[in-house]
């Protein structure tokens, strides 16, 4: 009689479970077959928006200002980026168009909200950092809520700059 082989089964550790309160994860399945945790919420917009501490509606102008921020190419780059390039490493016109054109909305959205806040947009929106790591915000004794009151009020200049 020919003996059947079980299949061993992979536990994988996940971390602490402290850590699944603080973000949103999904079960993922690996190469290795061990399930992994994928963090969904890494968007610090997306967080406040889960948490309900920014509304949908300021969501959205902030989804619309982080898209044209990443299409204007002022996303921080950890390697070289490349748009529709040609073979001697030159930009399209098309390319280089659209690129100037996304930099344009992004300078009058910024003029829209004006200043101090418009750094705060770049900060949290473009940049992905948390609002309590504002410098509009850094002595304050409260940062974290400071910064996302100053977030707040930013996102609604957004809301009435893209009529969201």
């Amino acid at each position: 009689m020919v003996k059947k082989i079980k299949k061993k089964i992979i536990h994988a550790d996940l971390g602490p479970l402290e850590k699944l309160q603080h973000n949103e994860y999904v079960e993922v399945n690996t190469n290795s077959g061990v399930k992994g945790l994928k963090n969904i919420t890494h968007d610090p917009l997306e967080t406040y928006k889960n948490r309900k501490t920014i509304s949908f509606r300021q969501f959205e102008a902030g989804d619309i200002f982080a898209k044209q921020y990443r299409k204007a190419s002022l996303v921080t780059a950890y390697s070289q980026v490349r748009y529709n390039n040609l073979p001697g490493g030159e930009l399209t016109i098309a390319a280089a168009e659209a690129i100037q054109m996304a930099k344009q909305n992004i300078r009058d959205a910024l003029k829209h909200v004006g200043q101090p806040l418009d750094s705060i947009i770049i900060h949290v929106v473009g940049d992905g950092q948390l609002a309590g790591t504002w410098s509009g915000v850094h002595r304050s004794k409260r940062s974290g809520q400071d910064g996302v009151a100053a977030l707040r009020l930013a996102l609604d200049g957004l809301c009435s700059f893209y009529n969201v």
